[in-house]
Parts: C-alpha cells; sequence; structure tokens
C-alpha cells in the first residue's frame, strides 16, 4: 500500500500539490516507521516550508533508518544551514561525501554555505569538485561563477555564466551575473544588455533590478537609477518593513508629522544620505533619525534632527522611509547644498603642530562585497609616505590596524583614541588632509568639508561615477582614480602630496 502512496506523493509534487504531498508522506511514515525514502521526502517539504524543527527530525529519522544513504546527510546539512548551524552542516555534507564521493549536491550544498560565511577558497575548491565529477551541474556552475566575482576572477567568472547559457538561454540570474561581472570589467555596454536582457525574461527579478540601478546611477542616470534602486528594499534578507509601526512614506503629506529615517546599510551610506535630513524637518516635520550608536553623537547635532535612536529602537513616529530613498523626495540633486552638513566637533590636541598633518585609512570593512578591490594594504601607501615634512596619523579602525605592527612606515596609530565617528571627526578636524580608500571615513571627510583624496579602483562603487577628479557628494574631496594599476595611483597621489604640501601651498 505504501508503494502506491509513494507514486500519489509523486504526483502531488509533480503538480505543485505539496501539501497534500506532505499529508500523504506523513501517512507513508505512520504505516511503516522504517520507511527511510518516505522520511527524507518529508523533511524536504517540511524545510520547503521553513519548517525546519520539524524537518530536522524526519531527516533524523531517515539517517536512522538508512544511514549509508547520501541524499540524507546532503539534507541533513541543508536542514542545519537553514538553522545557522554552519560547523554541524559542514560535519554533515563532509558524511555525504564519505558515503558517496562524487555527490555533486553535497559540493554544491558545502560550498554555497563556505560562500556564505566568507570562506571563499574553500568554497571554490569545493565548487570545483562538483564540476569535476559532473561537469554540466548547473548549480553548482552558478555558485562558482558567484564566489569567482568575489574572489574577483572575473573573466573565467563571467565565462561560466555564458556556459550556463548554453543550456538555459533565458536564465535571468546568469544574466544578472554576466551583468555584474561584465560592469566590474568596465564593460558597462555588455551590462547594460545582461540586465536588459534579465528583466525582459524575468520583470520581478530583484537582483536584476538592483544591479541595474547601480549600472544606472553609475552612469549619471540618477532619476532612472534612483527609482529602480527601491527594488533593493525587496531583496531577501534586507530589512522586513513590517517590523515597522506605521507605514512607509510615500506621498502622504508630512506637515506637522514625525518621520523616522532609518539606516539601512553601511555607515557610508549612512553619513552620505543623512544629508536631506535637514530638508525633511523644513516641512515642516519631526525627525528621528536611527542609526547606528557609532555614529549618534555626529547625527544628533545635526540641523534638522529631533532624536537619534539605535537600530530597532525608533517609536513614536508616523511615517517612516530609508535614508536611500530620499533622493526620490527631493529631486536627484545630492542633497545638501552647504558643507560641512555635519557639525564638525572640537578639534583632538595633537600638540604644537609644525609639520602639514596628513591622515591614512586604507582598508574598509572586510565583509563588503568589494573589499578586495577597494581595500589595499598599509605598504602600498609607502610612496607617500616617503614625502618630506609630513607626520602621518593611522585613522584606520578594525583588523587592518594589525598592519602597523609589521610596517617600517612613520606612521603615529590613533586607533585607541577612535572609539566613535565623533572621535574620528575630531581627529580630522586637527588635519590637514586625509587619504582614504572607499570607506565611511572618506565620507566623514567630505561631510566635514575637510580635505579628502579618495582612492578608486577603474570601475569604482555606483555614487562615485565615472572618470571626474571631483564629485558633487563633496566639495573638498579629490578623486585618484585607478587607470594602470594601483602603483600608478599611489605615483599620482605622491606626486600631488608633494605639490600640496609645498611652501607656497
Amino acid at each position: 500500500m505504501n508503494e502506491k502512496r509513494h507514486i500519489w506523493a509523486q504526483q502531488a509534487l509533480r503538480e505543485g500539490r505539496f501539501s497534500d504531498a506532505e499529508q500523504t508522506y506523513h501517512q507513508i511514515v505512520e504505516l511503516d516507521p522504517r520507511d527511510a525514502d518516505g522520511h527524507f521526502h518529508l523533511a524536504a517539504l517540511q524545510l520547503r516550508r521553513n519548517a525546519n524543527t520539524e524537518a530536522l527530525q524526519s531527516i533524523g529519522q531517515a539517517i536512522k533508518c538508512d544511514p549509508n544513504d547520501a541524499r540524507h546527510h546532503v539534507a541533513h546539512g541543508q536542514i542545519l544551514h537553514e538553522q545557522k548551524n554552519t560547523e554541524a552542516a559542514e560535519a554533515a555534507f563532509e558524511k555525504a561525501l564519505t558515503i558517496e564521493p562524487d555527490n555533486a549536491d553535497a559540493y554544491t550544498n558545502l560550498g554555497s554555505m563556505l560562500f556564505e560565511v566568507g570562506r571563499y577558497e574553500d568554497a571554490e575548491f569545493m565548487l570545483r569538485k562538483a564540476l569535476l565529477y559532473h561537469p554540466k551541474h548547473t548549480p553548482a556552475a552558478i555558485q562558482l561563477g558567484r564566489v569567482l566575482l568575489r574572489l574577483y576572477q572575473l573573466e573565467e567568472a563571467v565565462s561560466l555564466f555564458h556556459a550556463v547559457l548554453q543550456f538555459y538561454p533565458n536564465d535571468a540570474n546568469a544574466l544578472v551575473n554576466i551583468g555584474v561581472g561584465c560592469s566590474l570589467l568596465g564593460d558597462l555596454a555588455s551590462a547594460r544588455e545582461a540586465f536588459e536582457t534579465a528583466l525582459i525574461n524575468d520583470p520581478e527579478n530583484i537582483e536584476a533590478h538592483v544591479n541595474y540601478a547601480h549600472l544606472l546611477l553609475l552612469e549619471g542616470d540618477f532619476e532612472n537609477g534612483y527609482r529602480e534602486h527601491e527594488w533593493r528594499l525587496k531583496k531577501t534578507g534586507y530589512r522586513d518593513l513590517s517590523d515597522f509601526k506605521s507605514a512607509m512614506w510615500e506621498n502622504q503629506d508630512i506637515t506637522g508629522k514625525t518621520i523616522l529615517l532609518w539606516a539601512e546599510q553601511g555607515l557610508g551610506d549612512a553619513l552620505q544620505f543623512i544629508r536631506y535630513a535637514p530638508l525633511v524637518a523644513e516641512t515642516p516635520a519631526r525627525v528621528i533619525v536611527e542609526c547606528n550608536p557609532i555614529i549618534h553623537e555626529l547625527i544628533s547635532k545635526m540641523p534638522g534632527v529631533d532624536q537619534v535612536v539605535d537600530l530597532n529602537l525608533g517609536q513614536g513616529y508616523d511615517l517612516h522611509l530609508p535614508l536611500m530613498s530620499l533622493p526620490l523626495k527631493y529631486g536627484m540633486s545630492h542633497g545638501s547644498n552647504y558643507f560641512p552638513y555635519l557639525t564638525p566637533p572640537a578639534a583632538t590636541d595633537f600638540g604644537t603642530k609644525q609639520r602639514l598633518r596628513v591622515g591614512l585609512n586604507w582598508a574598509g570593512n572586510p565583509e563588503h562585497a568589494r573589499d578586495r578591490e577597494r581595500s589595499r594594504r598599509l605598504s602600498e601607501f609607502a610612496p607617500i609616505t616617503t614625502v618630506p615634512n609630513i607626520d602621518f596619523y593611522s585613522i584606520q579602525i578594525g583588523p587592518a590596524s594589525a598592519q602597523l605592527k609589521d610596517t617600517t612606515i612613520q606612521i603615529i596609530d590613533l586607533e585607541n583614541s577612535l572609539k566613535t565617528m565623533s572621535d574620528t571627526a575630531a581627529a580630522m578636524c586637527a588635519l590637514d588632509l586625509v587619504i582614504s580608500i572607499d570607506s565611511a571615513p572618506a565620507h566623514l571627510a567630505g561631510a566635514l568639508d575637510i580635505p579628502v583624496w579618495l582612492l578608486l579602483t577603474k570601475v569604482p562603487d555606483w555614487r562615485w561615477g565615472l572618470e571626474k577628479e571631483t564629485t558633487p557628494l563633496y566639495r573638498s574631496m579629490r578623486i585618484f582614480r585607478e587607470q594602470n594599476g594601483w602603483e600608478d595611483v599611489f605615483a599620482r597621489v605622491a606626486a600631488a602630496l608633494i605639490e600640496f604640501s609645498s611652501p607656497s601651498k
């Protein structure tokens, strides 16, 4: 009888009747608790509806019934991964591979999980193993392509996704990733074609819309770019808008209302888009800003900001809006027409000034998707630090500050005194110049109207545009773009610094 039920359950699965299939598999395992296949399929269906605890119990029964079926251990790993139990999930995938060393699903799932936790080289190894055993395993190819994009092996990544298109010509995700790879390679025409084709094939593809937005913004099409950028709010893992106690600000009149403006991504984004807060206050409206505590003090002193709260603690507001949606409310300008738009604090006392003071920031958050291309090593700054009659100060925080221990560069380490962005701002106010890669300190210096030189990769983040040495974002900023390798960038910066520090200056 169970044999017939298996046939019924499989028929229900083919027809998309998942609830009926799950009910049938429940009957199967009730009639025969030793039916490993029934437990396995039941677990898969429970996992599909995010009933992870139930799925874990079911797959445990499947393993108990048949511990030598690699599929069971792969499913076990998938469930544990969903529960964020990375160590146990890895062990489950490894167990599957001891049973079936050529199991592509085990390699693919393990590689995907390692990618998610930032173990990119390990992920690459596992996914290449999947394709070694099964060259046409599309999920492995797609995931390997994503890993290679992160590792900046762009040509191979794009080739992989083109190979996927040979089997699935309309695959929107492959097209999106081709677009991302082509963008990073500087082939913007091909990137545009890929994104637009993806949207023709799948008009609701969120990643296609968001990446297309980045391309439009990079090219200076702010109106269409910011409109497309609203799709970011639909991304899986983005903030759940249902958490808010009121509606999002769309077309409602906000006169006399309280508006919650919330920071949604990194510190640099918050510092860039907070410039719009005074415009909201002029409506007039009461403005609450929800952001990382490290920038509370700075934001609280900004004109038009009535209250600053920690993330997820905003209350007592009528409407809410993410900071990066403000350009759509106030035209496509860059917001503030005045600088500084952050109130400079009292400058840090570095003692009697005898020489020019220059601050250096060489690395950003290592978790950033493009950190490998934007961040540099402190040792690469050596040509800059040979310019005479300058005192160099490290405003670097985080793991990259450890490079100070292994350098012969003469630089004053300020990390221990930089507990908040207000501390960093105070230090910057005592400096003559900040030299930074694309990270939050560059935005901070620009918002404070302190001279800042920004070092950018050839194809930078969308906000910096292409080619120009200046930006409408910050009037005090000068941009040095990679053209012929990073050595050339630092050589040009060193030459500019000699001119900047000359007595005539």
